[in-house]
């Protein structure tokens, strides 16, 4: 899929979600997509980063990826989504807060760890 010049930004954000949300993709193939969005920004990609992270209510390995996309993203943006950042929780939080200290620790919150 990265190989294809003429597929956008956008529309490869929209088959990387597909990926994840199709109850028939296999399981290394949604990781591998989760792990993909972390290369694109726009607020479909955050926003679906966040819905599948409170779907897989905020530990599976697939909400753990996805979590690690988003910090990766408001690392590389510069900015975080503040009122999804105060609903993490668990092994999403630690990825999202391990991602954030490592590459932009001044988008930390001031309690943070």
């Amino acid at each position: 899929m990265w190989a294809e010049p003429e597929i956008s930004d956008d529309e490869r954000a929209v088959l990387l979600v597909g990926i994840i949300d199709d109850p028939a993709a296999r399981e290394d193939e949604k990781y591998d997509a989760a792990s993909a969005l972390e290369f694109l920004s726009n607020p479909f990609v955050e926003s679906s980063l966040a819905r599948i992270i409170r779907a897989e209510d905020f530990r599976s390995v697939l909400a753990q990826l996805c979590a690690e996309s988003l910090g990766g993203i408001w690392a590389r943006t510069g900015r975080v989504d503040p009122a999804f950042m105060t609903e993490l929780r668990g092994p999403a939080k630690d990825e999202v807060f391990g991602i954030l200290g490592d590459r932009a620790p001044h988008l930390l919150p001031p309690s943070a760890p």
